[in-house]
């Protein structure tokens, strides 16, 4: 049974002071009462621009809440795990997590595919995974979108999910006056998901669909059906490494139409491997510009001064807001306690479906599969100099 838990509205802001980290890690506490909140996020290889970024907002969170003492008399941790965007190397090394007993709950996965692989191993063990990145719909929707179906009850994500954005793109092609357009997506399925999805809802013609293999190299295929029928745009479904690639091919193939793509692309990586090719290129994001939010203002402030290597991105704050949700969860479950509850992951995961607040992206609140009801996206553009991600209004 569920610890009747105190559900009033959590306040993800509270008086958390900023911090410097020492580092990703924190040693170890002589004392039995650790709390320690889990990182899953492409640490090695993979997506690294975004996975350090996140393990890096989660470690701010935890300094700022030690400092300040939100769990009095409890140290809590970051046990931060490596996945490298890959589903296999997510599911190989998620036990870690998953046997440390004082882990109660996971910040990650940004990986669509690598949540999908992990949360069959998560379930079982009640440990909650919040996402601050993951975009595929069947992860909350389950196979049948039309009728939803929710696959783990352990699964949030704080950013709206590919069935939101696919008709959020369509319709911002439209509006920027683009009606041809070709389609090409790697085979994963968030990637070719976006894609599909964007098919279904654009209102002009699509010249051209293809699928490529992950990581793919070579698009001189899809590009000669592309330059033959001279679309107006290339829609991608995929993250920044492919899509540079591909926009590197297209330009020396003739094409100078933008790249248009998801949040996968979204990110200032994608510019410096693409270069001068990259500018007009498209890309949509979950939320308002987190830079321009007044709620986010503070945590860029605090993650400046920490001094981490690397930038936040813009999924940083959403794992900002899930550490402390987190936090806030765990706060409740050993109220009173010198030690760990039993049930102290059951009680977590209580606490953060119930979970009604603010956090400096906005709204914290989820609907019955999990999903945020926080749904906001913006279009981008490369523009300026230097060449950087501009939100523009179709």
């Amino acid at each position: 049974m569920r610890r009747r838990l105190i559900t009033a509205v959590i306040a993800l802001v509270v008086a958390l002071g900023a911090t410097a980290a020492t580092g990703v890690g924190i040693a170890g506490a002589q004392s039995d009462k650790v709390i320690k909140i889990g990182v899953l996020a492409p640490l090695d290889a993979g997506l690294v621009e975004f996975g350090t970024g996140i393990r890096n907002s989660v470690q701010l969170a935890v300094d700022q809440a030690n400092k300040n003492k939100v769990i009095p008399g409890w140290e809590i941790e970051v046990v931060a795990v490596d996945d490298s965007s890959d589903p296999a190397i997510g599911s190989a090394n998620v036990p870690q997590l998953i046997d440390d007993e004082h882990v109660v709950g996971v910040v990650g996965t940004y990986n669509s595919g690598v949540a999908a692989a992990v949360l069959p191993q998560l379930a079982p063990a009640d440990l909650t995974l919040i996402s601050p990145g993951n975009t595929l719909a069947s992860l909350t929707l389950g196979g049948d979108t039309a009728n939803p179906d929710r696959p783990f009850d352990n699964y949030f994500r704080l950013v709206a999910s590919d069935s939101e954005q696919a008709p959020f793109l369509a319709e911002s092609v439209s509006k920027l006056g683009f009606e041809n357009v070709a389609v090409v997506s790697e085979t994963k399925p968030v990637s070719q998901g976006l894609a599909d999805a964007f098919v279904a809802a654009f209102d002009g013609t699509v010249t051209v669909q293809e699928t490529v293999i992950d990581g793919a190299t070579d698009f001189s295929d899809f590009l000669t059906a592309v330059i033959a029928d001279t679309p107006d745009a290339i829609f991608f479904g995929g993250e920044y490494e492919v899509a540079a690639t591909l926009r590197a091919q297209a330009t020396e193939a003739g094409f100078t139409g933008p790249i248009v793509g998801g949040d996968g692309i979204k990110d200032q990586a994608y510019i410096d491997a693409a270069g001068d090719a990259s500018e007009g290129d498209l890309a949509s994001s979950v939320g308002v510009p987190a830079a321009k939010l007044k709620t986010a203002k503070k945590f860029f402030k605090d993650y400046k001064k920490a001094g981490f290597d690397e930038p936040s991105s813009d999924f940083g704050p959403y794992a900002y807001d899930a550490a402390n949700l987190l936090i806030l969860a765990a706060r409740d479950a050993v109220k009173g306690e010198d030690e760990l509850p039993d049930d102290a992951r059951d009680q977590v995961l209580g606490a953060v479906g119930k979970a009604k607040g603010k956090g400096v992206t906005g709204k914290i609140r989820f609907d019955e599969f999990g999903d945020t009801t926080n749904v906001v996206f913006t279009i981008y553009r490369v523009q300026g100099t230097p060449l950087e991600f501009a939100p523009i209004k179709p």
